[in-house]
């Protein structure tokens, strides 16, 4: 089996623009674990926790969820996936958004999230819903620079105090490129 390519923090940082491939992947391939284990490293060093579960490979697959990878040059940058929401039935959780450090600011989330409106669409989702880190203001400018509101806590995270949740409304958007 080989290892998977995904890239590191001590690479060099690639041109602008990144023409990167978006691809519909199995969210228990290794690109997509290596991919949530870096963010979960990453969200254990930035905020102190630790023990995050790896996405559950059911919820993340068709016809109830979907999980995308970038690519650039068949290396795995960036990540998220959407799986349906129970406490609000209609709305699919967007989960695992995630970036490769020095791929980050160059629009790579915006794409991965548009992607994810549109198969939430397509798997018959009117709404969306997240949760991020409240002191996570820039995933929350990301969000809502993309239409997300502020929603109230939902289950599992009524009682956290380190949570904001946000949501959107689906309507008709045009397929993000990949």
């Amino acid at each position: 089996m080989t290892k998977p390519r995904v890239s590191t923090r001590d690479e060099p940082t690639p041109p602008h623009p990144v023409a990167v491939k978006l691809r519909l992947v199995r969210v228990e391939t290794p690109d997509a674990r290596a991919l949530q284990e870096a963010q979960q490293a990453e969200l254990g060093e930035l905020l102190g926790f630790r023990g995050f579960a790896l996405a559950d490979p059911p919820q993340f697959r068709s016809p109830r969820g979907a999980f995308l990878v970038a690519y650039d040059a068949g290396v795995a940058v960036a990540c998220g996936g959407i799986c349906p929401l129970g406490a609000l039935p209609g709305t699919a959780e967007v989960k695992r958004m995630y970036t490769v450090p020095h791929y980050r600011r160059r629009g790579l989330g915006v794409r991965i999230l548009r992607s994810l409106e549109v198969e939430a669409l397509a798997l018959g989702y009117h709404a969306v819903a997240l949760e991020t880190g409240s002191t996570m203001h820039w995933a929350v400018a990301l969000y809502e620079g993309q239409g997300y509101s502020q929603i109230p806590l939902y289950p599992p995270y009524l009682a956290s105090t380190h949570s904001t949740c946000l949501g959107k409304m689906l309507r008709y958007v045009a397929r993000a490129s990949s």
